[in-house]
């Protein structure tokens, strides 16, 4: 297939990666941390788990969010690059992001994604994430106290479900950048500089 690409375009993508690097390897630092720090004992400790707790809290929003962009930018670019800005404004910006990476590849290479191995599994869990930030409800604590412990249990599950879509969010960068090189060859700097 002859394809006519841009060579430049303007994107913040270089900050998102660069945000996403540096956010995933605090994560990795805070885990390691925590893990230290449950095994003491005392008060103090207690109070020091609580403030490493909600910095990974905080760290795994930014990573699903940004991820996210990342993603969302790329796959933008590289359909306004071979299809034109108008073409994928008219016609395809409005599909969400999974379909996204099934239709646009398609569309350029005349190859789908093959969706072998879990990525497709991965980048909706890790859209429904970013979704669930996004879109937070906030919520009353039960009236009887009794109920408290289930409500926080409840929150303790929400936040560890979003530190497992953010560590498992730089591995969904990299798989996508090998589909897309795999598929595409030429396409390896730009995938360079938006995923990896």
């Amino acid at each position: 297939m002859n394809r006519q690409a841009s060579t430049f375009r303007f994107s913040f993508h270089p900050i998102f990666l660069k945000v996403i690097k540096k956010s995933h390897a605090k994560i990795l630092r805070l885990d390691s941390r925590l893990k230290e720090v449950k095994v003491e004992d005392g008060n103090v400790i207690s109070a020091r788990i609580h403030t490493l707790e909600d910095e990974l809290a905080e760290t795994s929003l930014i990573v699903i969010i940004f991820s996210v962009m990342a993603l969302e930018a790329y796959i933008y670019d590289y359909a306004a690059r071979h299809l034109g800005d108008l073409y994928v404004k008219d016609h395809l910006d409005k599909l969400d992001t999974s379909s996204k990476w099934i239709v646009i590849p398609k569309l350029i290479t005349g190859k789908e994604i093959s969706r072998s191995g879990n990525w497709f599994s991965l980048l909706k869990k890790l859209v429904k994430a970013r979704n669930s930030i996004i879109h937070y409800k906030s919520s009353e604590p039960p009236v009887p106290l009794v109920e408290a412990g289930k409500y926080f249990e409840k929150q303790r599950v929400y936040s560890k479900a979003l530190l497992e879509s953010a560590r498992e969010a730089v591995t969904l960068l990299g798989i996508l950048a090998d589909k897309i090189t795999e598929l595409d060859p030429e396409e390896a700097p730009w995938v360079k500089s938006f995923l990896r």
